[in-house]
């Protein structure tokens, strides 16, 4: 999990959120707002999903009592991870099963339990976590959302390529969401294969595992194929992010949004500053043609295609570093329109300030 979230983004008016009033994705259209008294401490969403204040030190701690009926999601780069959530929620065929992994405190797994619990379904949870804070807090909030721990299978461990223990980085707790594998502290390790086992059907994986994801999901492509009908991922690098991407379109999937990470750019919805790469994908195998042809596809804009096709082949043809680089740059005719176009596919200052990011 990155240190995105979503209260603080409500909190305040980040310079990557819409100015502009957009239109909102159909699938909203399919839950209603929760509105209701909220105790000092918590925050909350429209679906009447709870988190503790003190989960993460960039919420607002909410001193006091109020009642609350929260707008929908604002559009940042967790919007396409509500859409992603809400449709399997609304396409569940008579249960709704899904797997958080890297789930922090488990806020999307609390929403799964909400957003199942308007459509009148049934639901399996499964949640892996390895940070022990984080996991004790998932524990909690799911808790203290009602959530029926019955229905939920909570794995404190890594989520890696095979089973077994791996290195992992703790602490911090509060302060960040980025711990990953490669630290000094050996914990547990599960691999997507083993936990998709006693499932014949899951709906949605989100997964934010800090760098993982690559090595987990080509471990898994046959039991993805069978089982899994989408996949949201969060991404971590342009590297992992285009062979994520190349994995997916080699198996077969369907794009349902895919964005670089540390950019800026023009959506559907608004201009969004992405701090992580977003990517979901829909296994054609699993969903029905008019599901497929119901479902948008949201990606970069064109311009923003363009420029990175063209930063790449001007990168290929001519190195950092060499003199051909440096005869390149004194030929390009225009650099003040190249510099300009740059910027405008740049995060925000004010964005990139408060969470910085190295992608």
């Amino acid at each position: 999990m990155s240190t995105t979230t979503e209260p603080w983004s409500r909190r305040l008016r980040l310079p990557g959120m819409a100015k502009t009033k957009y239109k909102q994705h159909k699938v909203f259209s399919k839950f209603r707002r929760w509105s209701g008294e909220v105790p000092a401490g918590l925050q909350v969403d429209f679906l009447g999903s709870k988190s503790r204040a003190s989960y993460f030190s960039m919420m607002n701690s909410q001193p006091k009592d109020r009642y609350e009926a929260p707008d929908y999601p604002a559009v940042d780069e967790e919007y396409f991870e509500w859409i992603d959530l809400l449709e399997a929620v609304a396409w569940a065929k008579g249960r709704f099963i899904m797997f958080e992994l890297g789930a922090g405190w488990g806020r999307w797994t609390a929403r799964g339990a909400a957003a199942a619990l308007q459509m009148s379904i049934p639901y399996s949870l499964v949640a892996v976590e390895a940070e022990p804070t984080h996991f004790e807090w998932m524990v909690q909030n799911l808790q203290d959302n009602g959530v029926r721990m019955g229905d939920c299978r909570l794995i404190e461990a890594a989520v890696t390529g095979r089973d077994g223990t791996v290195g992992f980085q703790v602490g911090d707790a509060a302060n960040s969401y980025g711990q990953s594998i490669g630290g000094s502290v050996e914990v547990q390790a599960v691999s997507l294969a083993t936990l998709l086992g006693p499932f014949e059907l899951v709906d949605l994986i989100d997964m934010d595992v800090q760098g993982a994801e690559l090595e987990i999901l080509e471990a898994a492509v046959i039991p993805l194929q069978q089982k899994v009908r989408r996949v949201h991922v969060e991404t971590h690098s342009r590297q992992l992010h285009s062979e994520i991407r190349d994995l997916f379109e080699r198996i077969g999937w369907r794009c349902h949004c895919l964005f670089e990470g540390n950019s800026g750019d023009v959506t559907s919805f608004g201009r969004i500053n992405f701090q992580s790469g977003v990517q979901s994908w829909l296994n054609p195998a699993l969903h029905t043609k008019t599901e497929l042809q119901a479902i948008g596809t949201y990606r970069n804009s064109l311009g923003f295609r363009g420029f990175e096709a063209g930063r790449k082949i001007f990168n290929a043809l001519a190195p950092v570093g060499t003199a051909r680089r440096k005869l390149g740059r004194a030929l390009i005719p225009r650099r003040a329109t190249v510099s300009s176009l740059a910027e405008k596919f740049r995060r925000d200052p004010e964005d990139e300030k408060l969470r910085p990011v190295d992608w």
